[in-house]
């Protein structure tokens, strides 16, 4: 199973959360590897988390956001006991330009859990600058129209 498989798969059990604000508890999704301070955003972000099942596994995606700076995080993890494997980080900030992300095209079963970035390779490229414009339902539904599952219940 990589990457390729899990979006174009369907998925199931599709759980949005609800967004809030500052501190994400470590159990919302654990990365062993990663420094308690990278949890920790200021009140002008808010962050939320779905869960899904697809290919008789559990996955999480955390999206981070900042209207204000215009950034937008949305990591795909496989859950992984008590931690996650991270296959995908889809972006948009300003420090580069456009939407894109940072992935890994290795089998699942050849990633270490814990980490936030394996070997990942960016795609695309080089995307022109595109206009942010999102709020919180926005940001929602550009992560979902990415990694293609569909919002079970309410949105926000």
């Amino acid at each position: 199973m990589n990457l390729k498989t899990i979006i174009r798969s369907a998925k199931t059990n599709v759980d949005v959360g609800k967004w809030s604000v500052g501190h994400i508890p470590r159990s919302a999704f654990p990365l062993s590897k990663l420094k308690e301070k990278r949890y920790k955003f200021g009140s002008e972000y808010s962050w939320r988390v779905v869960k899904f099942e697809c290919c008789r596994h559990k996955f999480r995606v955390l999206i981070i956001l900042n209207m204000q700076k215009q950034i937008l995080r949305a990591r795909l993890g496989l859950e992984s006991g008590n931690d996650m494997i991270v296959l995908s980080d889809f972006e948009f900030h300003a420090s580069e330009p456009g939407w894109h992300c940072h992935v890994t095209l290795e089998h699942v079963a050849r990633l270490a859990p814990g980490a936030a970035r394996h070997e990942k390779k960016k795609w695309p490229r080089n995307s022109s600058k595109l206009e942010f414009g999102l709020d919180e339902a926005g940001a929602l539904s550009a992560v979902a129209n990415h990694y293609r599952f569909a919002a079970q219940g309410e949105l926000l």
